[in-house]
């Protein structure tokens, strides 16, 4: 799957969500993040200043805007957030915690608040246990286009 084809299906979800209208900024993060791209929240600001100017922050972003402030973006690397998933894996299982995962979301990278931690656990199977399969953690941070 491509990455603009990646993009257009996870614009589609968000505009859904908001009624069939164009995203707002809070989306537009998580649909760059969510297609792959490292991008935190005060670099997409500056991006959007830079290639649209100061005032359009404020506005809807349609897909064909979205993608052009894709272009000469830098993708982050799925070894390393496997491998960084993987210091929480102590019984070498591929399985880590709930709790550990919410961790690792909430101190690395673009740090995610509560509830989108909590939206994003909804998609995953956590076990009795409190488990969670660390493929599957990568699977919904990737979209479902993580091999390792």
């Amino acid at each position: 799957m491509t990455t603009d084809h990646r993009l257009k299906q996870i614009y589609e979800i968000l505009s859904k969500r908001n009624r069939n209208r164009a995203l707002p900024l809070k989306d537009v993060g998580l649909a760059i993040r969510a297609t792959g791209y490292s991008l935190t929240n005060n670099e997409l600001k500056k991006l959007i200043d830079t290639k649209l100017g100061a005032t359009y922050a404020h506005q809807l972003f349609d897909l064909q805007t979205i993608q052009d402030l894709c272009i000469g973006l830098k993708k982050r690397s799925e070894k390393d957030v496997h491998n960084s998933l993987r210091c929480f894996d102590y019984e070498h299982n591929g399985f880590i915690s709930a709790q550990e995962l919410k961790y690792f979301l909430s101190a690395h990278g673009e740090k995610l608040n509560e509830q989108e931690i909590d939206e994003m656990l909804r998609d995953i199977d956590i076990d009795e246990q409190g488990m969670l399969a660390i493929e599957q953690v990568l699977s919904v941070l990737f979209v479902g286009d993580y091999i390792e």
